[in-house]
């Protein structure tokens, strides 16, 4: 019998990949946004392994991290316009999070081996 993923296993995912991002666009220097990057990145590919395959949420998925990676790459470089990067991360989350609400947990052990190569690539 599959195992049923709980909301609030989801839900502390959500959490911490919100947390992170909220760190993202606060600033700071350039190694203490690189590992906010690694964590986004290891956090959405947890979550990731909680659903079955998706085109829609692998999109939104890469949107978002490519967006997050932009904002960390042109942080200290000063690259301008930051506050259209900050408005088009806040816009991929939205995305992301409305997929994730439509997507389907896949009721098996958590894996997110599928993603590793392939969602994050954008970034």
């Amino acid at each position: 019998m599959a195992e049923t993923i709980s909301p609030d296993v989801i839900q502390e995912k959500m959490d911490q990949i919100s947390g992170t991002l909220n760190a993202i666009l606060s600033g700071g220097g350039e190694g203490y946004l690189r590992e906010l990057q690694g964590l986004l990145h290891k956090n959405l590919a947890v979550l990731l392994g909680l659903f079955d395959r998706n085109p829609g949420l692998d999109a939104a998925t890469s949107d978002f991290y490519a967006a997050a990676a932009a904002v960390v790459s042109d942080m200290d470089a000063e690259a301008q316009p930051l506050a259209r990067k900050h408005r088009l991360l806040r816009e991929t989350q939205a995305r992301f999070e409305e997929r994730i609400r439509l997507a389907k947990p896949n009721g098996r052990k958590p894996s997110a081996d599928w993603c590793k190569n392939e969602i994050f690539l954008a970034a």
